[in-house]
Formats: structure tokens, sequence, C-alpha cells
């Protein structure tokens, strides 16, 4: 008898694709109302996301990043047997698992507790997620890459070559901590190469900036020419990169597009772990310039290219450069 995967306790009732035909929902009568009308428990939430992820049912919308429903259509029946579970009370890796899938973001504390176990563990309990549901892809991998490292090189390599044009971002961060670096950077920036439309491309790039290579730079130069409008991700990626004065001068002389990547830069080398309106992995892995000159030299070169680019997006930059030096070389 199949058991409800809400409660597990009750058999199952209830058959519900509506999230993902190749995974259903198997409940019973009652956590299937609670289910639509989006009043789950909290544990009753953990068990379901833990097997099918973050769906439409189960979305930040509707539930806080502790189960609790927010916006629920019917009464939520309280039930201390159902509290969501702290991550201390999980002993076996199974359920430690599950605790990083549900999550909105996979918690330090949990990776801890994950590495504890063997790693030929670990990769057999994650590669049994994925094979039930793949609909868990992108945080299976995301585990992988921050449990594993290069232990799941091999099976790294076997899932990429699996991707299709519209997921291979999510195995980004995989490639970059599972494979040696060169290797981990030319497979994920020829398939980024091979989109054809200039703003896919763009948005798959960003994931060049786990691998934080100055190779980066490198891909900007040769690439920042298929597309017209210089958005905020190639700054994101060229501080990601390693990035340094000598470049930052040199894209400055050459002119745009690439003086307003090296403005977008040097502006991203100030951000700090408090600094609102940046990416979320800038802010937890702030970067400084590599290799400055003199503050003197630096503003002469800034305000030189001012003279030239006088845009007010070129001047209000160039001002918060000036002003955020102590922050920028940190």
């Amino acid at each position: 008898m199949d058991i409800c995967q809400s409660c597990k306790k009750n058999p199952v009732e209830v058959i519900d694709d509506s999230d993902n035909p190749a995974y259903p929902y198997k409940v019973c009568t009652g956590c299937h109302e609670r289910l639509v009308s989006r009043a789950l428990r909290p544990r009753e939430y953990f068990n379901l996301a833990a097997l099918h992820g973050i769906t439409y049912h189960l979305c930040d919308d509707f539930y806080d990043d502790d189960g609790t429903a927010c916006d629920p259509e019917i009464e939520v029946v309280f039930d201390p047997a159902l509290a969501f579970p702290a991550l201390g009370e999980l002993r076996d890796l199974p359920s430690i698992v599950d605790y990083a899938i549900v999550k909105w973001s996979v918690p330090d504390d949990a990776v801890q507790a994950i590495t504890q176990f063997e790693k030929k563990e670990i990769l057999r309990e994650l590669d049994k997620r994925l094979s039930l549901n793949r609909g868990l892809s992108s945080r299976i991998y995301e585990l992988v890459a921050v449990t594993l490292g290069g232990y799941a090189d091999e099976w790294i390599v076997r899932q990429w070559e699996a991707r299709t044009e519209d997921d291979f971002p999510m195995y980004a961060e995989a490639l970059a901590k599972c494979l040696e670096p060169d290797l981990g950077f030319a497979l994920y920036s020829q398939q980024v190469e091979r989109m054809e439309q200039p703003g896919g491309m763009v948005d798959a790039m960003t994931g060049l900036i786990y691998f934080q290579s100055k190779a980066g730079l490198q891909w900007i130069e040769a690439n920042v020419g298929r597309v017209s409008n210089i958005s905020n991700e190639w700054g994101y990626l060229a501080v990601a990169s390693q990035f340094d004065w000598p470049t930052a001068k040199r894209w400055l002389e050459g002119g745009r597009p690439l003086s307003l990547i090296a403005l977008d830069a040097l502006g991203n080398c100030a951000v700090t772990s408090e600094t609102v309106n940046s990416t979320h992995w800038l802010q937890n892995n702030p970067q400084r310039l590599l290799a400055p000159d003199s503050v003197e030299e630096m503003n002469r070169v800034l305000l030189q290219y001012g003279e030239v680019d006088k845009v007010p997006r070129v001047r209000s930059k160039i001002s918060y450069i000036i002003d955020s030096w102590e922050r920028i070389l940190k």
C-alpha cells in the first residue's frame, strides 16, 4: 500500500500531476485538500517539498521558508506533531538532504551536516533523488557542488552530456566546483557561445561567475560585440573574474562598450555584504580591485574618460567610484 507523501500516515487516495506530470503528488484526500488550498501544516509541506521541490503548489508565495502557510484558503489546524523539523533533530543522511532541498537556499549548517557522511554515500543519495525526480535537478547539482566538489567529477560530466539548450545554466556551479578550472570553464563558456539570441546568452553567461577565472575577462572581450545594450550582468561577470586595474585602464582607454563594463566592474568592487541592489553572489563574495595604481593616477584616468563620454550614466558612475576607493580596494 502506497502511503501519502504529505502526512506519511494515510494511504494514497489522490494522484495529482498538476505541477509535474512525470512525478505527481500522491496524497490522501485530506492532504490533497490542504495542498490545493495552500493550507498544509509545516511538516506536511516539508515532506512534499523534499520530494517535489519548490513547485507552484509549494512556492514562496504560499509558504514561508519554514513551511508556514502565508495565504491559506481554508483554516490551518495547528498540530505540534506536524511542526517543521529543526536541522539538529535530523540524524540520517536522507533526512538532512530533505532539509537541504526544502530550504529556499542551502544553509551552511546543512552542508556541514551532509559532509560528515562518506562521499560515496552522499553521491549515491543525491543520484537517487535525481533519478526519482528530474524536477530537483537544479538543487541536486548545487548540493553536489558544495558537498562533493572534485569527487563528483565523472558524475557531473555524465550529467552534463544530457543537458539541453534550455537547462544547461543550472550546471554552472557544479562544473566550476567539480572539474578542473580550465575544463569546466571551457565546457560552460562554449555552450553559452552557441546560443543564438543575445538576450539568452547574457542570461546564461552569469553562470561563468562561479568559475572566478581571469578567462572570464577574455571571454567578455570576445563576446561583448554580440550585444547592443550593456546590462549589469557584464559588470558582475567582470568583477568576479579577477578584475584588475590594468584591464580597467585598457578598457577605459579603448572606449565603449568595454569602458562601460569597466566602470560597472569598478563600482562592483565596492560591494560589501551590507550593500543593497546587488547580486546575492556578490554580497556573499565581495571582490576587490586587483593590481591597483595610486588613487591619484586612477582618478586621472577616470576623469579623462569622463571628458570624452559625458553622458549622465558615466558621470554618475565615475563620481561613485572616486568616492568609494576605500571599499573598492578593501
